[in-house]
């Protein structure tokens, strides 16, 4: 903010001169700053976006474990992958889900990324989705597919604290869910599938009722990610 002149007693020339320029320049000099501001896109800005460290080896999808659903090629494409359709095979099967079993992280733990890209197939389907250590110590997540949002979650234990829940749209109704959480253990399973679970039921949603057969998922499976973040 430029400081106000007062000019209220006689000045030689010299020294009016002297002064206008001073003015001259501190008004060009506050016309400089606005016009070189940056365009800054405020969206971007205070996201506390952790970094991963590295990304963790997971099994091959052939090693998944698979009880009571199947996993199929969908004959569709996304981000220049491969989508497969996840579809419970068996409505009298007492749990549906696919586990990545004895994923191995850093001894005592510390602060992970889960993410999967996926999407309904059909009109009711919701995604489930554990971190179980020795059961019952999880942590549960049920993701609305069609309305891009969380049905609810469930505790059981301090294994898994500081959870944030991220759902990020993506084209053509694919969304990118991920959970960042610590996680206090040096392994975990890791369990997800299709469930029609409500809020209520969020805590057995891989063993509520199937009878609806709405509850295909589409997911990119090389987009299964599990990153260990920096602190």
């Amino acid at each position: 903010m430029l400081k106000r002149i007062h000019l209220y007693e006689k000045q030689p020339h010299g020294a009016n001169m002297f002064i206008s320029l001073i003015v001259l320049a501190l008004i060009f000099g506050c016309n400089q700053y606005t016009s070189s501001k940056p365009n800054v896109d405020n969206n971007k800005l205070f996201t506390n976006e952790k970094h991963p460290k590295k990304d963790l080896e997971l099994p091959a999808i052939d090693d998944w474990e698979l009880r009571g659903v199947s996993i199929n090629k969908s004959g569709k494409t996304f981000l220049g992958q491969e989508a497969m359709i996840v579809k419970i095979t068996n409505p009298d099967e007492p749990y549906s889900f696919v586990a990545l079993n004895n994923i191995k992280i850093r001894y005592m733990g510390g602060n992970y990324r889960i993410s999967l890209v996926a999407k309904n197939a059909a009109k009711g389907a919701k995604l489930g989705l554990r971190l179980q250590e020795v059961y019952p110590n999880r942590f549960d997540v049920v993701y609305d597919l069609k309305n891009h949002s969380v049905v609810g979650t469930f505790r059981e234990s301090e294994f898994v604290k500081n959870e944030v829940i991220k759902i990020e749209k993506l084209e053509e109704n694919w969304c990118k869910y991920t959970l960042e959480a610590d996680i206090k253990s040096s392994y975990f399973r890791l369990i997800f599938g299709p469930t029609g679970a409500s809020e209520k039921q969020v805590n057995i949603w891989e063993a509520n009722d199937k009878s609806d057969n709405g509850l295909d998922v589409l997911i990119l499976p090389e987009s299964l990610k599990v990153q260990e973040l920096e602190n």
